[in-house]
Formats: structure tokens, C-alpha cells, sequence
């Protein structure tokens, strides 16, 4: 069974995280998000993409119960296709929202950050960049969106705590533009993304502010010369 699952909502293509409870992140959901992206990019949606997850969680991040358990092969492959769902999802020439349905943790809250809007509940869900206390370091291009989408006092505290932040708090300090009843979060999303892909130049003006960071992003993934491979492996 899919743990990456897609509909068609119109124009809008919606992504859902599909793997209970946590929808975490193993080797498998891994490859099959890179393959989601990679359909994405050859044939973007008019009305733009859509990223949630099933159930009441957005994602636990890297299932650290499976992937210490990988061979060294495993954990590369692992790697670089985190590297690359990533770089395509932050580089897709659409809009991309973000629905924040519960807890989004580590690599989740990456993905966050990589959508153009980012909408939440109001609630308890706990959001974090917990790579410092989980023992793993960051993939080098999550590390690169992490970088050019909070600023660098913010980026710092919470990169380097591993601090849950609330919701209200992610919307108070910019990193969630919206926060919406659980509700109406789908039908909002999608109304958001049609909105923003509806945009003449919205392609081109994306490519134009994310062109030096996406081409950074690009090369790792190419090049396969991730540096925190070494310390992944490690592990």
C-alpha cells in the first residue's frame, strides 16, 4: 500500500502523507515521495499542490525506530532521496501550501518550511527541527531551506535546542502564515494554492527568489556529495 497517497481536487493536486501513526519517514515513504515529486515536476498541476497527512499528525520526521537499523546502502539511498523530494519540492514550478495538520517534527517541519504557504491548526501539535537531540544531522538540503526560511537568530535557537514550538507560536514568529480550524485547513489549503498558482508569473517569479539556494540544493543532489553522509552512516 501507498504510504504517499494522491488525489486530484480540480487543478489542485493533493499530497498526503500516509504512513500511521506517525507517518514517519523510512526508506520506503523516502522513495516514494522523491517519485511524488519527481511526477510533480514533469507535470505541474495548474492549481497547484497541496502536502498533508493522514489522520492527526503531518509527520513524525525519520522513523529513528527503523532507519538505525538500515545497512550503510540503505541509509545513502535513504539520503539522497530526502535530498532530492526535498530540492523538487522547494524548487516545483507551482505553488505549494503546506497543511499542517498536527504534529510536524524534524524532516516534517522541513517540509513545511520547503511549501510556499504554510497553514496550521490552532492547537497543541508540536513542531520542531529535532535533529540536535534525535542524534542525526540534518540532510545538506533540508539544511539549505532550513537556512533561507528563518531567520538567523530564530534558526539558531531552534536548530541547535531541538525546542518544540506550538502552532501559535510558528504563525507569531512567521514561519506559518495561517492558522485555521481543523475543519476547514483541506478546503482552505487548496483554495490557497489555486490562488497563489493562478498568478501569471508565479513560475518564473519562484524560480527568480529561490534560483541561487535551489541551484546549491540541485548540485548535492547531482553530485550525490552530501558531507553529512559520513555521520549518517556512522550511526
Amino acid at each position: 500500500m501507498a504510504v504517499i497517497r494522491t488525489q486530484r481536487l480540480g487543478e489542485t493536486q493533493v499530497v498526503t502523507f500516509a504512513r500511521p501513526p506517525a507517518n514517519a519517514f523510512d526508506l520506503e515513504f523516502a522513495a516514494e515521495f522523491r517519485e511524488c515529486m519527481a511526477d510533480l515536476t514533469a507535470a505541474p498541476p495548474p492549481g497547484g499542490v497541496v502536502v498533508t497527512g493522514a489522520g492527526r499528525v503531518f509527520s513524525g520526521g525519520v522513523d529513528f525506530k527503523a532507519v538505525p537499523t538500515y545497512s550503510s546502502d540503505e541509509k545513502a539511498r535513504m539520503i539522497s532521496h530526502i535530498n532530492a523530494a526535498i530540492t523538487m519540492l522547494y524548487a516545483l514550478p507551482t505553488a505549494t501550501v503546506a497543511a499542517v495538520n498536527g504534529h510536524a517534527i524534524g524532516g516534517a517541519f522541513v517540509v513545511m518550511l520547503a511549501c510556499d504557504v504554510r497553514l496550521a491548526v490552532d492547537g497543541d501539535a508540536r513542531l520542531a527541527l529535532a535533529e540536535v537531540t534525535a542524534g542525526i544531522p540534518y540532510p545538506a538540503a533540508p539544511m539549505e531551506v532550513v537556512c533561507a526560511e528563518i531567520e538567523p537568530s530564530y534558526r539558531r535557537r531552534l536548530v541547535l535546542s531541538g525546542e518544540a514550538i506550538s502552532p501559535r507560536t510558528a504563525h507569531e514568529r512567521g514561519l506559518v502564515d495561517e492558522l485555521v480550524p481543523a475543519d476547514e485547513l483541506l478546503r482552505r489549503a487548496v483554495d490557497m494554492a489555486r490562488e497563489r498558482a493562478a498568478a501569471a508569473s508565479y513560475a518564473r517569479v519562484k524560480e527568480q527568489l529561490r534560483r541561487d539556494v535551489v541551484a546549491r540544493m540541485r548540485a548535492i543532489v547531482e553530485t550525490e556529495s552530501d558531507p553529512m553522509l559520513k555521520a549518517w552512516l556512522a550511526r
